[in-house]
């Protein structure tokens, strides 16, 4: 039996890449903060560490993997709670709610969440608080935030607990006087007066804006000839000041922001700085002080015009009170270890902590060759990978996935190091530690992180720089920003208030860790803070394009290049993190067209197969099949098809062979039809029943279909023929967030305009088809 205390909840949460279980720590901590107490377990715990049956209040995090099935942590737990034995009143004695987590481009949106949800009440369990579904898609913080927040009041309704003294949770920290401050540009006039806990109150002392922020301040600013410093009176009797600066320099408007050090400030800074912990927990800005100036007028075009980035806020914004979430504690300690020398290559891959969704060993395999799929003019660059996989245990079938394990850029982790101050060190010897009495609950070592190894072995192989930062990060950026108005900004990205900004400017334009901390160039944060908060290192997953039947030992991979341009506010252009390290390592022996006389190639690299591999073609070759996939996503299809033609090669001659048709497209045909040799002799050969090609973007008659959503409907009575009278099942392989969703549309249409259906009908017609596995996707964003 748990033990009972008036204040305790569970906390259960089943996480596949860390999302929820990062979330149910972050709950775990504040709870403690409300005064409350939560026990908190990994739902793979069931029956071991606690028992659902006897829990009163439980609160529930989850994700959503595959397609729509649970987390692998949670699927025990789930199984449990399906058994058809189970009655009514099962959990009778229970009151939960239920956070969970998903993406909305796919289609069984948090699945697992919405089916543990409508069995805890099958089962007779009660909700004391509204389940939330945070979408991926829009950003998880849009519904994580809010939710959380929310829960504190319906646990203590429940739990029959008074609210706590606020005067406990934080305090208010008058402002200081800063006489010397030297503040950045910004567009609009205005005063900003702090009233910060103790525990947000850790910032350096300001400094010059560096080239690089005042350049991006300059875009979006009109300016005139010359400068004047300008602050306005508060009832704080905040000083007006001034500063003189060369004729030539364009006129601005300098900010006084008064939300400077005092003593304990640069205490607080100190302690940030050596691991130790500044004393309050929550952060509450105050409404800034905004009034006109004499010297501009309304309509003027030498008014200064601020349009909003990364690193320049407007009104309402600038001139708002921010909530900002409490500083995360530190709970990591570095110790530099230079006598000792360490073979990084020696250590297991992410300290040989299982990586999710694997279903085998990482294997060490050979790279046998690199085809060149596109033209050198094409819009994308697509490669072709074949893979020995002999001796390498791994077993895979068409149409299934294999993650490749990558490290991040060497020359972007070069940059990154040089940017937190650690060039000098990077390879030196290093043992990650707790800090000993830190509050953070749990706290432990990344198990993915070698406890003994180096800072460059970390960035390079261990966490994600590529993940936008999260709130909490950049929380802790605010204590280690020296600049005022990159200072305040940094506050406004980690608000409430400035959560439409965050998502429009970090999460949206998808900035990485450096591209943050190039727009902010006083932020000077401590190496260790930044990995306490850097998720781990993600294996990318890519669906298999051949047969073993066809090409024994043998495993291919086709997959475009991504490049990703410096817009947006990214510092520069890059690759992709696996299709980037995959084009570098194997450039020395690609071949295009068939021109590249090929070399010896002893590259390896680690791979291991996946669970919940569903996306598989029929045994029974009588089985007509419908393959949709546009680009890339056409992969998996040729593994079908080389499947098909071996099964048709070992079947008895009258054995009925089921319609195999294609819907593919891409841009150009003399660019980038990739497998356009093969399609044709699978076709020649009656493997390929109908093959239907679109060209989107190649000059074509009026009416030609031009996507593959086009050709669908242009075929619709085939289609539906196949689908009705043949049982056929319909395959869809490529991107989630458009071609996806035009295809389930386009079959909406199809059905609506050939049987009359309603949109309704239509959609109920479609469902019926997921749920019994007539209707797969392997897609993905």
């Amino acid at each position: 039996m748990p033990g009972h205390t008036q204040n305790r909840f569970l906390l259960l949460y089943g996480s596949q890449t860390g999302q929820a279980k990062a979330i149910s720590e972050e709950i775990c901590e504040r709870a403690e903060k409300e005064g409350l107490h939560a026990e908190m377990h990994c739902l793979s715990q069931t029956e071991k560490k606690f028992n659902i049956e006897k829990e009163r209040c439980v609160v529930i995090v989850t994700s959503t993997t595959g397609d729509g099935e649970p987390p692998d942590t949670a699927c025990k737990f789930v199984r449990r709670l399906k058994k058809k034995t189970l009655t009514e009143d099962h959990l009778a004695g229970l009151h939960y709610t239920l956070l969970g987590l998903g993406d909305s481009n796919y289609t069984n949106f948090c699945n697992c969440g919405k089916t543990l949800d409508r069995r805890l009440e099958d089962l007779g369990a009660v909700r004391f608080y509204n389940s939330g579904w945070a979408d991926d898609a829009v950003g998880l913080e849009v519904v994580v935030e809010p939710w959380i927040d929310g829960l504190w009041a319906a646990l203590r309704t429940f739990l029959d607990l008074p609210e706590p003294d606020n005067s406990e949770r934080s305090e208010v920290v008058p402002c200081c006087e800063n006489s010397d401050n030297t503040s950045s540009l910004s567009g609009n006039t205005r005063n900003i007066q702090s009233s910060r806990s103790q525990n947000g109150n850790t910032s350096l002392e300001s400094t010059e804006s560096q080239v690089s922020s005042a350049t991006d301040l300059s875009r979006e600013t009109t300016v005139t000839d010359s400068v004047k410093a300008l602050s306005l009176n508060d009832n704080e009797n905040n000083r007006i000041k001034s500063c003189n600066t060369p004729s030539h320099t364009p006129e601005v408007l300098i900010i006084d922001q008064t939300n400077s050090l005092n003593n304990r400030d640069k205490e607080n800074s100190l302690a940030l700085q050596n691991g130790t912990e500044p004393s309050a927990q929550s952060v509450s800005i105050e409404k800034q002080t905004v009034t006109s100036t004499p010297d501009l007028k309304q309509g003027d075009s030498s008014v200064p015009t601020c349009v909003p980035s990364l690193c320049v806020s407007v009104p309402p914004l600038c001139e708002s009170g921010l909530s900002v979430p409490a500083l995360p504690p530190s709970f990591l300690a570095i110790t530099y270890m230079p006598e000792n020398t360490l073979d990084t290559s020696l250590l297991p891959m992410q300290n040989g902590c299982k990586f999710p969704s694997a279903s085998s060993d990482v294997s060490m395999v050979t790279v046998e060759d690199a085809q060149v799929l596109t033209s050198a003019d094409a819009v994308k660059k697509t490669l072709l990978l074949s893979l020995n996989t002999e001796d390498s245990g791994l077993t895979y079938e068409p149409g299934d996935a294999v993650s490749i394990v990558c490290p991040n850029d060497p020359q972007e982790v070069d940059k990154l190091l040089d940017r937190l101050g650690h060039t000098s060190n990077a390879d030196t010897t290093i043992e990650l530690s707790v800090v000993p009495g830190t509050k953070k609950k749990n706290a432990a070592v990344p198990p993915h992180i070698p406890p003994v190894c180096t800072l460059r072995h970390i960035f390079l192989t261990c966490v994600d720089i590529r993940d936008q930062p999260k709130k909490a990060l950049l929380r802790i950026f605010v204590e280690c920003t020296s600049d005022e108005s990159e200072h305040r900004r940094l506050q406004e990205l980690c608000s409430k208030q400035g959560a439409g900004d965050y998502s429009r400017f970090i999460r949206e334009s998808r900035l990485s860790l450096l591209d943050v901390l190039t727009a902010f160039p006083s932020c000077q944060p401590p190496v260790e803070r930044v990995i306490e908060q850097l998720p781990r290192l993600q294996p990318r997953p890519y669906s298999v394009c051949s047969s073993p039947q066809t090409h024994p030992n043998r495993l291919s991979i086709a997959f475009n290049i991504v490049c990703i341009p410096a817009t947006d506010g990214r510092s520069a252009p890059r690759k992709g993190v696996c299709t980037g390290w995959l084009d570098t390592v194997t450039m020395t022996t690609q071949i295009q067209d068939g021109c590249q006389e090929k070399e010896g190639n002893n590259l390896k690299i680690p791979i291991f197969t996946r669970t919940n591999q569903h996306f598989r073609c029929p045994e029974d070759i009588s089985v007509p099949i419908i393959l949709i996939g546009p680009g890339t996503g056409v992969a998996p299809f040729i593994g079908f098809l080389q499947h098909r033609a071996w099964q048709r090669s070992q079947s008895e001659a009258d054995k009925s062979y089921g319609q195999t048709c294609l819907f593919y497209g891409c841009r150009h045909q003399d660019r980038d039809y990739l497998f356009r040799k093969e399609l044709q002799e699978f076709q020649e050969s009656g493997v390929l029943s109908h093959l239907f090609v679109s060209f989107s973007r190649d000059i074509q008659p009026e009416g030609s279909p031009r996507y593959v959503q086009d050709q669908l409907l242009k075929q619709g009575e085939l289609t539906l023929d196949l689908i009705e009278k043949q049982d056929a099942v319909v395959y869809v392989c490529g991107d989630a967030r458009n071609m996806a969703k035009d295809v389930t549309n386009t079959f909406v249409q199809i059905l609506k305009e050939y049987r009359g259906m309603s949109a309704a009908d239509a959609s109920g017609y479609l469902m019926k088809m997921r749920l019994h596995k007539k209707y797969l996707e392997d897609v993905w964003t």
